[in-house]
């Protein structure tokens, strides 16, 4: 009883806070910004205490850019995320495995050579990603306490769609304005909520997608898979807002993958059918809503004018080719990087965040930022054990999370080490899911004996 009222009350509280921002900067009033600010931070630091924080980081993650006294200042969504990684490094300390310490520490060794050998300054991003790195694995002691995969989602899904919608109509006031972004090119007509890129907030929105699929594959009860299919829809909708290339890529492939995972699945013929059931029935719904259809025709619109691969990928594959030809150039640059820096290769970033570790890091760093996040995602899975009829599913929270990454520079940003957490939760609900499975099938033989 008091955990659900722990999280009835987490997320209201979070619902007031951004009523409260959103009030905040349409209004560009510092008198109500700064305390709304400030009890945020308080509010962060109470969900940690209470073994809650991802969720309440998930809800705020699509208002990150508001969370600042202007454009350009550090977010506080940062600073409260290494609030919550030093609250949980030292409730922690004791009863987890520092592994990951070593890794970490030389990725950072490196990193810091490289950046004196070219004479590159120390910034924040540096300091950020680093204290990110050492301390993110403490975050593990939450992972499996007060809340589940469904609750996780449908706090991550209730800020995103929160965030798209109310953008939509708040950008009229100039104050906020500047935080919205709102693209318009030959009457295609393209919204990131609040981020400056729609494909950066179509990436939020195509891993809760994936959350959500997972999720109906594994429940049972009518009512829940009601309410996840009008989570589907919704973010569907506000994917398609976006008008994003990308997202229509990575849903194809999570729709693929999640219909592979539900023929997949042994027996529940009847919820099977239930679940096919209502998505034709959203489907429809989709289609028969004007609103989608525009959607649908500036998709058409998008996509008739790209001639080849590369108008496809809006010009990814060349700066691809241009790292590549870049690193492979240089033998330094492609051992080694350019040690986490704000350098760019002729002012655009690679588009794609394999791309990008190369080219920051290098091939030694990469290979000891690979060992770092085994050792990351071994503290945090510790102890579970998947079965590979769970591939499928895994695939759908993997492509739906990390998916877009292959065309993103995600390496600086709090998503980089927060979606990695939430396909983890995902597993770990997959492995509970057989848990419950093989008692409920032990309780029916001992009844039979």
């Amino acid at each position: 009883m008091v955990t659900v009222q722990s999280r009835i009350i987490s997320i209201g509280m979070c619902i007031i806070e951004v009523i409260w921002l959103l009030i905040a900067q349409t209004m560009g009033s510092t008198l109500l910004l700064l305390p709304c600010l400030a009890c945020f931070l308080v509010l962060i630091v109470w969900a940690a205490f209470q073994g809650m924080a991802l969720p309440t980081l998930l809800f705020f993650m699509p208002f990150a850019s508001l969370l600042k006294f202007r454009p350009g200042m550090i977010s506080f969504y940062t600073v409260a995320l290494l609030i919550v990684y030093v609250i949980y490094a030292v409730k922690g300390i004791k009863n987890i495995n520092i592994n990951h310490m070593v890794p970490g520490l030389a990725l950072a060794a490196l990193a810091l050579v490289v950046k004196t050998l070219y004479g590159y300054s120390i910034d924040n991003s540096f300091i950020l990603f680093f204290a990110s790195i050492l301390l993110v694995p403490f975050f593990t002691r939450e992972l499996r306490e007060k809340y589940d995969f469904y609750y996780l989602t449908t706090c991550f899904t209730l800020g995103i769609v929160i965030a798209a919608i109310t953008a939509q109509y708040l950008v009229i006031f100039p104050s906020i304005r500047q935080y919205i972004q709102q693209l318009e090119h030959s009457g295609i007509i393209r919204y990131s909520g609040f981020y400056s890129d729609p494909n950066f907030y179509s990436a939020h929105i195509t891993a809760a997608l994936g959350g959500v699929l997972v999720l109906m594959l594994n429940s049972a009860k009518k009512r829940r898979i009601f309410w996840l299919m009008v989570m589907a829809v919704m973010l569907v909708y506000c994917g398609s807002l976006g008008v994003s290339k990308s997202f229509l890529v990575i849903a194809v492939a999570l729709t693929l993958f999640w219909f592979f995972a539900l023929m997949l699945e042994r027996g529940k013929f009847t919820v099977k059918i239930t679940i096919l059931m209502t998505l034709l029935v959203g489907v429809a719904f989709l289609l028969a809503s004007t609103i989608f259809t525009d959607q649908v025709a500036m998709f058409l619109a998008r996509l008739s004018y790209d001639n080849n691969l590369a108008d496809f990928t809006t010009g990814r594959t060349r700066l691809w080719n241009q790292y590549l030809n870049s690193l492979f150039g240089d033998p330094k640059l492609l051992f080694f990087g350019k040690g986490l820096s704000n350098v760019l290769l002729n002012g655009r970033g690679a588009h794609n965040v394999l791309i990008q570790c190369v080219y920051q890091f290098g091939l030694l760093g990469l290979s000891l930022l690979a060992a770092w996040f085994v050792c990351h995602v071994r503290t945090l899975l510790r102890d579970i054990s998947i079965g590979w009829k769970h591939f499928a599913q895994i695939a759908v929270l993997m492509i739906g999370t990390l998916g877009p990454w292959l065309g993103l520079d995600m390496l600086f940003s709090d998503e980089f080490f927060l979606m990695p957490m939430y396909v983890c939760v995902g597993v770990i609900f997959l492995s509970r899911q057989d848990e419950k499975m093989e008692s409920v099938q032990s309780n029916q033989a001992e009844v039979k004996q």
